[in-house]
């Protein structure tokens, strides 16, 4: 495992992605990044004091495709453990790629392709404490705790929480991460808009199911939204 630290960079996604020679679980880690993406292109502020880091994971060819769209989910369980084990408080997973701390957003998660290689990057609201306009809806662990923690050691303990969970999803054990991430599910029984791009659904969501997608109650039917095709907003 190689570690590639930065001070500033436009993204440690990208920083990857770019390299030739990746070996699995090579890491980059900035205290800023300049053009940090979420799902979709969305814009990822990346303030000072935040984890923000990405690794390199290596393409099993076994695996079905299908198999892989469950990976940000095991991600997402990965980070929920490892941030419980560093501070204890109300974690939930929102699908597909955001943990939540005490009903806030406290992290994010992006999942990228490129040649025998997934590139996972994970940014972790560590130490900052402003959030600009997303005051009300984002958080961070020193804010909630009073405490300070360092984001490397934080990215550590989530890569080898990741680690964990993975050798458990490939020996089989989908069944009991799904089982915590439903446990732990933002979404449930929330109410729902499905942005489909050419239309708007709204319905109540429920469980994820085996497969990875999101189970979403729409007008009396119970229908399944896959991690690809939609963006999920909600009004609280």
């Amino acid at each position: 495992m190689r570690i590639y630290r930065f001070n500033e960079i436009d993204s440690t996604n990208t920083f990857l992605k770019g390299r030739r020679d990746l070996e699995n679980y090579d890491m980059a880690i900035a205290e800023v990044q300049t053009a940090g993406r979420g799902r979709r292109g969305n814009e990822w502020k990346s303030p000072e004091g935040a984890a923000l880091f990405s690794f390199a994971l290596k393409e099993e060819e076994y695996l079905p495709l299908e198999e892989w769209r469950k990976l940000p989910l095991v991600v997402g369980v990965s980070v929920l453990r490892a941030l419980e084990g560093i501070e204890a408080g109300d974690y939930q997973f929102k699908w597909t790629n955001d943990v939540y701390l005490n009903e806030k957003k406290v992290s994010g998660i992006l999942v990228e392709k490129v040649e025998g290689f997934f590139i996972i990057g994970i940014g972790v609201n560590v130490n900052n404490t402003e959030f600009g306009e997303l005051e009300r809806r984002a958080t961070s662990l020193s804010r909630e705790s009073g405490r300070s923690y360092e984001p490397e050691e934080v990215a550590l303990k989530i890569i080898e929480e990741f680690k964990r969970c993975y050798s458990k999803f490939l020996m089989g054990g989908w069944s009991e991460l799904l089982y915590e991430i439903n446990s732990k599910n933002y979404l449930k029984n929330r109410p729902v808009k499905i942005d489909l791009r050419n239309r708007i659904e709204e319905g109540v969501a429920r469980e994820v199911a085996s497969d990875g997608t999101l189970v979403v109650d729409v007008e009396g039917e119970r229908r399944n939204y896959d991690v690809g095709e939609i963006h999920i907003s909600f009004e609280r």
